[in-house]
């Protein structure tokens, strides 16, 4: 097959127009999508992935008002979009329109992009795109074009270029299908900031809604986020305790802020692979670079990834979400 890589909007709207299905960077990770009206096409992102089918897409719009021609949104709900949107929130909303994928589901999952043009193609599609993150299933997002294009050129009909995701971890996403809402998955917007809207917002410690065998959101069900490496999440004080011991071993690979011996630090740089070792300084700069840390690790055929829990504060909540969830996978 030959694929599109292009910035051409018309062009990679043809493509959706035609039941294509074209990855695309949102401002979290990027997506790989297709018209919500078409089953098929949508379908084939299942057998692309090789996602469960009940694991559910999320429905991408170009504006509030795409979202209420097919959801019921309520006081709360749009007050949340006009909050957040365009932006890293998906709300999981009562579907008014049978027909939008998937369409055995009563519920929808939306939200907005934040880039402009993203947004703009979408509205030249004349169509929803749904889309989960452009990954194999169950593996890490990916947020660096140079990742879409080594596992999709070839396989899907079109790879949009414009900018990359800046955040790196997928969208926060809440349920408004029932009272009290829940938040069905953690990212960059936290629970501190949805209880602004609703104070008796349901946080559950797993993240999964107790009864609902069915997902309605995505990460709830299926393990997620996990390189083929062995993740140790480790304590500030284990993860400066394991570096002094293992951080030479060239099977290895670090990220996190503490790196208790300088020496070994400068040592591990000069004397063997420098990009098996990443300091962030800040919860979010641990969110934009995990994804591609994790699938550089894998490239170069890292055993075991060693991975310093978030600071407290601002950006802990998705991040940790995401490193539990890659270490609990191994």
């Amino acid at each position: 097959m030959k694929t599109q890589i292009s910035s051409d909007v018309r062009l990679l709207a043809d493509l959706i127009r035609k039941g294509g299905v074209v990855v695309f960077p949102t401002e979290t990770v990027y997506g790989i999508g297709a018209s919500s009206y078409n089953e098929e096409a949508c379908k084939r992102i299942y057998q692309i992935k090789g996602r469960p089918s009940d694991n559910p897409l999320i429905a991408h719009f170009s504006s509030i008002e795409e979202i209420k021609s097919v959801c019921e949104v309520s006081e709360v709900a749009e007050r949340l979009l006009c909050e957040f949107a365009p932006g890293p929130l998906t709300l999981v909303l009562p579907k008014k329109n049978p027909n939008i994928f998937p369409k055995e589901l009563s519920t929808l999952a939306v939200r907005i992009p934040k880039n402009p043009i993203v947004r703009d193609w979408i509205k030249t599609c004349d169509s929803p795109i749904s889309a989960p993150s452009a990954n194999l299933s169950g593996r890490p997002s990916l947020t660096r074009m140079t990742d879409v294009v080594r596992y999709f050129d070839g396989i899907v009909d079109g790879i949009f270029v414009t900018d990359e995701p800046s955040l790196g971890i997928e969208s926060t996403v809440v349920g408004m299908f029932e009272d009290p809402p829940v938040l069905l998955r953690p990212g960059s917007i936290e629970s501190n900031e949805l209880k602004r809207f609703f104070p008796n917002l349901l946080v559950p410690n797993s993240f999964l809604v107790e009864g609902k065998t069915v997902p309605l959101s995505p990460g709830m069900k299926y393990k997620h986020y996990a390189p083929k490496a062995n993740v140790k999440l480790l304590s500030p004080d284990a993860f400066s305790s394991e570096w002094n011991r293992y951080g030479t071993d060239s099977k290895t690979a670090w990220i996190g802020f503490s790196y208790a011996n300088e020496e070994k630090l400068e040592s591990t740089f000069t004397k063997t692979n420098p990009t098996r070792v990443k300091i962030v300084s800040s919860n979010f700069e641990y969110s934009t670079e995990l994804y591609a840390f994790f699938e550089s690790c894998d490239q170069m055929g890292i055993d075991t990834i060693h991975c310093e829990t978030p600071k407290e504060g601002e950006g802990k909540e998705g991040l940790l979400n995401r490193l539990q969830k890659a270490s609990e996978a191994n």
